[in-house]
C-alpha cells in the first residue's frame, strides 16, 4: 500500500505536486514529496500536542497575521512561528533562542526588540512578529525569493547561499527538490498540516496601549478586575511584574464576553517601519516623541571624563540628525552617546588626509571617526563591511569583537549604521539607531 493512500486513509493531508506558498507557484518533485510526507507524519505523531497547537493558533494567529500584513510580507510566513515555538512564548532553544519566533539576543536587538531586566519583547506577540517580518524582509531583499528568505531565517543571510537555486532568484516561483534545505521543507509541511486544521479565528485578546510612569502589574490587573497571575500569563514579555517607565507598551487583556469579537488592532504599530521603507528600527527610544527627539535628556549618559578632545573644533551649535525619511542612510542620536559624543562627528567635517586614513570605509554623509583608531570605542558600519575587516582596521582581536557584538560569522556583511563595540560588550540598553542593509 502506497504512503499516499495511507495518508488519505488516516486523514493526513496529501502532498501535492504543486502548491502556492508565500504567493509563489511551488513545484514539488517526487523525491521532495516523500521528504514532505515524513514531516507531515511527524506532526501527526502525537495528536494531543497537535490539537493543543491548533487551539493556540486559532487564538494567536490573528495578531501575528496583523503584524505580517502591516510590515507587508506574505501571510504564509505565520507558519514559521508554529514551526519555531509551537506558539509558546516561553520556548527556549538549546542555543538560547527565545519566544514565539525564537530570536537570539543580538538578532532581536538588531530588528527592534528590547531585552533588559524588565521586559523581553521576543515574548511580545505583535512586536516579535513585526520584528520577524522585518528580518525576513531583509533576507528577501538579499536573496529575492521567499523560500530562500526562510532558509536564511535559520541559516543566516550568508549561510543560506549554498542552498539557493539561482535559477529562481527574483522570480515568483520555486522548485522544491530532495536537496532543498530541511527547514524550508518543514515550513511547507507546517502549511499543509495547519492550513487544513485551523478552522476559525478567535479574537480573545485586547491590546491596550500604555505610556507613562512605571506601573506595577497588580495595579493594572486590579483596574481591569483580573488576577495578577492572569495578567502576567497574558503578557509573558514582562520579565518583572511592572510596566516600564516612559517606554511605549502594549499589554493584552482578555476580551470580555459582552464585547463582540473584532479583528485586533495594535495601537503602537507605528513604532515599526513598514516594508515600504528601506530601513528597520534597531531600537525604539524611551518616550513616543521619536523621531523629533534629537536633544539630550536628563537620563542621557554623561560623556566620559577622560576622553581625548577631537583634533579639530566641533561646531558650537550641535547639528540635528537628518530627518526620518526613506533616503536617510542612518539616524544616530550621537549626542546621547558617552563615546560617540567625543569620538564621532555628524554631520561629517571636511575630510583631511589624516581623517581619510582614519575612515577607510567612509561613504557620503556617514559619521566620521575623529580620534585615532587605536583609541576608538565604537565603529559605525559603512556599506559592505564585515567584522573581520573592522577588526583588521582597528588592530583588535577578531574573537573579542565577535564576543562583544554577539556575531557568529565574521565575514558576513553587516547592516549600514550598526554600532560595532570595540572595547566592551554591546549594552542591553543600547540607544536608538536606524540602519539600512545594502
Amino acid at each position: 500500500m502506497g504512503i499516499g493512500l495511507l495518508l488519505w486513509l488516516s486523514g493526513l493531508p496529501a502532498i501535492p505536486e504543486q502548491m502556492t506558498f508565500c504567493g509563489m507557484r511551488t513545484q514539488i518533485t517526487p523525491e521532495a514529496r516523500q521528504a514532505l510526507q515524513q514531516y507531515v507524519v511527524k506532526l501527526y505523531e502525537h495528536m494531543p500536542t497537535l490539537q493543543a497547537v491548533v487551539a493556540r493558533a486559532e487564538t494567536l494567529l490573528p495578531y501575528i497575521e496583523e503584524a505580517l500584513r502591516y510590515i507587508g510580507v506574505p501571510e504564509d510566513l505565520k507558519y514559521l512561528a508554529i514551526q519555531e515555538s509551537r506558539l509558546n512564548p516561553y520556548a527556549v532553544s538549546r542555543s538560547g533562542a527565545v519566544g514565539y519566533w525564537q530570536f537570539k539576543d543580538y538578532t532581536a536587538r538588531e530588528v527592534g526588540l528590547i531585552i533588559n531586566d524588565t521586559i523581553d519583547e521576543r515574548k511580545h506577540l505583535f512586536r516579535s512578529s513585526a520584528a520577524a517580518a522585518l528580518y525576513l524582509t531583509k533576507q528577501y531583499n538579499r536573496h529575492r525569493n521567499w523560500l530562500f528568505a526562510i532558509i536564511a531565517y535559520y541559516e543566516g543571510g550568508t549561510g543560506a547561499i549554498p542552498y539557493i537555486d539561482t535559477a529562481y532568484v527574483g522570480k515568483d516561483e520555486v522548485c522544491i527538490r530532495a536537496n532543498t534545505h530541511w527547514y524550508a521543507l518543514r515550513a511547507l509541511a507546517h502549511k499543509l498540516v495547519f492550513e487544513s486544521l485551523i478552522k476559525k479565528r478567535i479574537y480573545a485578546l485586547k491590546p491596550v496601549a500604555y505610556q507613562g510612569p512605571a506601573r506595577p502589574a497588580w495595579a493594572i490587573a486590579q483596574e481591569h478586575g483580573i488576577s495578577v497571575d492572569t495578567f502576567l500569563l497574558l503578557n509573558p514579555w514582562l520579565v518583572q511584574p511592572i510596566l516600564p517607565a516612559r517606554r511605549p507598551s502594549t499589554y493584552y487583556l482578555l476580551v470580555r464576553e459582552e464585547v463582540p469579537f473584532e479583528a485586533p488592532q495594535e495601537p503602537l504599530k507605528s513604532l515599526f517601519a513598514p516594508n515600504t521603507l528601506p530601513f528597520a528600527i534597531a531600537s525604539v527610544p524611551a518616550g513616543l516623541s521619536f523621531p523629533s527627539d534629537t536633544t539630550a535628556t536628563a537620563d542621557s549618559p554623561a560623556p566620559p571624563e577622560e576622553v581625548s578632545p577631537p583634533p579639530f573644533p566641533l561646531p558650537k551649535e550641535k547639528a540635528s540628525p537628518p530627518s526620518l525619511n526613506p533616503s536617510t542612510p542612518a539616524v544616530l542620536s550621537i549626542y546621547k552617546e558617552p563615546y560617540l559624543h567625543h569620538e564621532w562627528a555628524y554631520p561629517p567635517p571636511p575630510l583631511t588626509e589624516k581623517l581619510r586614513r582614519w575612515n577607510p570605509f567612509y561613504e557620503k554623509d556617514a559619521p566620521v571617526l575623529i580620534v585615532p583608531p587605536a583609541k576608538a570605542h565604537i565603529h559605525i558600519v559603512q556599506r559592505g563591511e564585515s567584522l573581520r575587516e573592522i577588526a583588521a582596521h582597528y588592530g583588535r582581536s577578531l574573537a573579542r569583537l565577535q564576543g562583544y557584538n554577539s556575531t557568529a560569522n565574521p565575514d558576513s556583511t553587516l547592516p549600514v549604521g550598526l554600532r560595532v563595540y570595540l572595547r566592551e560588550a554591546r549594552p542591553y540598553d543600547e540607544r536608538p539607531i536606524l540602519y539600512r542593509w545594502p
